[in-house]
């Protein structure tokens, strides 16, 4: 078992729940072999939340950070594999030799800049 918090899909359970019912229904076993699917379903990820959407971003989009305002607005360059992480140029950020700075950011953190696409 592991510490880390799981989320459930409220709408995904019910509707396994429903159609679990129907066939217990017609006798294809008791509460045991429910709570026993159930378990099993659980740790399969069968109700995990669907993944975040992505902002609708593209290559040279700008983004803002929503947890750092301060960087100012920074420029999309690529998606990571798994696509939950943007490689973003920041133009207004500075490195410690005065460079700039480029870096990974998780998606669901950044928030696209509307109607300033170059």
């Amino acid at each position: 078992m592991t510490d880390k918090q799981r989320l459930i899909d409220a709408d995904k359970l019910l509707k396994w729940m429903f159609n679990r019912e129907e066939s217990m229904r017609k006798g294809s076993g008791g509460r045991s072999v429910f709570y026993q699917s159930l378990y099993s379903s659980i740790n399969d990820g069968d109700f995990d939340p669907d993944p975040p959407r992505q902002p609708d971003i593209k290559l040279w989009s700008k983004v803002k950070h929503k947890h750092h305002p301060s960087w100012g607005i920074g420029i999309f360059q690529e998606f990571s594999k798994k696509k939950d992480k943007a490689l973003i140029l920041w133009p207004d950020r500075k490195g410690m030799f005065g460079d700039r700075v480029i870096g990974y950011c998780q998606v669901e953190k950044l928030q696209k800049v509307e109607g300033e696409e170059s």
